[in-house]
């Protein structure tokens, strides 16, 4: 566009010069003639035309200067004034920016009325002028990178924040920069676990400990002596347990909202095309989209979770999270769903195999997802239901029921994993719903195995356990 104006500036000036030598020629000639009509010398008609090579040389030189102007000032325009814009010139040293701007102007302006020796001039003002200024911001940039090294290894926060601010500022898309940028947010939670894991040495606490070591080592692994640490932890704790820290850490590391930031670079290098016209519209359009697209997925989740069908929510989020994997309602949301779908199936199971809950650790699972429920039923009429059908069978497990042991006085009675009977010829004894198996054993007799299901609500029930079988 630039360009245009100035081939449009620059014709409108060709014209006007080509008129002005037009009249000095005609001046020239007339000026001539009244010369010979006095001194009456015929042989000066040859000097006539000598003005046309001086209007061509001339001409000449214009168009030189001319084209020089057009060759520097894109070249200005596409490598320096476009590194002068990502510096933030205007808010850290605005008179110098607005200098800049005016010289630019007063080139443009020269050469838009055929002054091309002071456009050219004033460009190569400008050149200096523009090199002056990514000097003074390259060491304005190096000075602030340093201060903000020194914070980070002073464990400064806010020094390290206002000196990262300042070189961003200068350089923000510098990849040196934004490493450190990482560096100075992850410096609270750092120094956050760093404390936690000193108390948890103290307390004696070594997986505690591990965990807040093993983390901030994740953060920062170029800190002197974590490495050490951890790997001295690491021998002190079970395998298994070492194991599972390492996944979480793992499962933390994928988290990171560096990995986000790459998948965003790739992305935005990708709608890149060279017009830039293109790629304006191109990432309008994008933006566009991806915003309807989200307002319909959270119109689709709502209607699923008004008509509690959170199955089909958990899939609709999942979906979107694809999608846009930056959007942290559409996280948080799917892990609600995930976690109601989850609890919804665990109780669906204890209910629908109740015997399970005969097993201690099965009814003390049972009873964690109750807690975990809790907070949970008021997002969802099912859940709520399937709890409290939970709580009553629960409860209903708890009351034992009365069975009748009959034998013949002889047989060994016991009841495995709950305890002995012993001889008898008739003994109640209770027990809570599940599923149970007798034992008998006689002196020269095979041992007979008698299993029982005590289904919740039953009354009583009687079993006969007598080994008649010799050996």
């Amino acid at each position: 566009m630039l360009e245009k104006k100035l081939e449009q500036a620059s014709q409108a000036s060709v014209k006007d010069r080509r008129r002005i030598v037009a009249i000095t020629s005609f001046v020239l000639l007339c000026a001539i003639a009244m010369v010979m009509l006095i001194s009456g010398l015929d042989d000066q008609a040859p000097l006539l035309p000598a003005s046309e090579p001086q209007a061509s040389s001339q001409q000449n030189a214009e168009s030189e200067l001319r084209n020089q102007f057009m060759q520097r000032l894109q070249a200005y325009e596409a490598e320096v004034e476009a590194d002068l814009s990502s510096a933030n010139l205007k808010k850290w040293d605005q008179p110098r920016d607005i200098e800049i701007t005016t010289v630019k102007d007063e080139a443009i302006s020269a050469f838009a009325v055929g002054a091309y020796a002071s456009a050219l001039g004033s460009l190569i003002r400008l050149e200096t002028l523009a090199g002056q200024a990514l000097a003074a911001r390259d060491s304005m940039f190096a000075s602030e990178v340093a201060l903000t090294r020194q914070a980070v290894n002073a464990d400064d926060y806010t020094q390290g924040k206002l000196h990262i601010s300042k070189a961003l500022l200068l350089k923000q898309d510098d990849e040196q920069a934004q490493v450190l940028e990482a560096m100075v947010e992850k410096l609270p939670e750092l120094l956050s676990l760093l404390k936690a894991a000193d108390v948890a040495a103290i307390e004696n606490n070594l997986e505690k400990e591990h965990a807040a070591v093993a983390e901030a080592f994740n953060i920062a692994p170029q800190r002197q002596g974590l490495k050490e640490r951890r790997d001295a932890l690491h021998d002190k704790i079970r395998e298994s347990r070492f194991t599972a820290l390492i996944a979480a850490g793992l499962l933390s590391l994928e988290k990171k909202q560096i990995s986000a930031a790459r998948r965003n670079y790739a992305e935005a290098k990708a709608l890149f095309p060279q017009r830039s016209e293109l790629k304006v519209l191109k990432q309008g359009m994008i933006s566009v989209a991806d915003e309807l697209d989200l307002k319909q997925t959270k119109k689709k989740v709502k209607k699923a979770i008004d008509e509690d069908q959170w199955q089909t929510a958990e899939q609709l989020y999942a979906q979107a999270l694809q999608r846009h994997p930056e959007e942290k309602a559409i996280r948080d949301g799917l892990q609600l769903a995930s976690r109601i779908v989850a609890l919804q199936r665990d109780i669906t199971d204890y209910i629908q195999r109740p015997e399970r809950l005969a097993s201690a650790n099965i009814f003390a699972a049972a009873e964690d997802k109750l807690i975990q429920a809790t907070v949970l039923t008021a997002y969802s009429r099912s859940l709520a239901e399937k709890s409290g059908a939970l709580k009553d069978l629960l409860a209903s497990m708890s009351v034992k029921i009365p069975v009748f042991v009959k034998s013949d006085n002889q047989t060994y009675i016991v009841v495995k994993g709950v305890g002995k009977v012993g001889l008898t010829h008739g003994r109640e004894i209770a027990l809570k719903p599940g599923v149970y198996t007798f034992e008998g054993s006689r002196s020269g007799y095979r041992s007979k195995l008698v299993q029982v299901r005590l289904p919740v609500g039953k009354p009583a029930l009687q079993v006969e356990v007598v080994c008649d079988e010799r050996i």
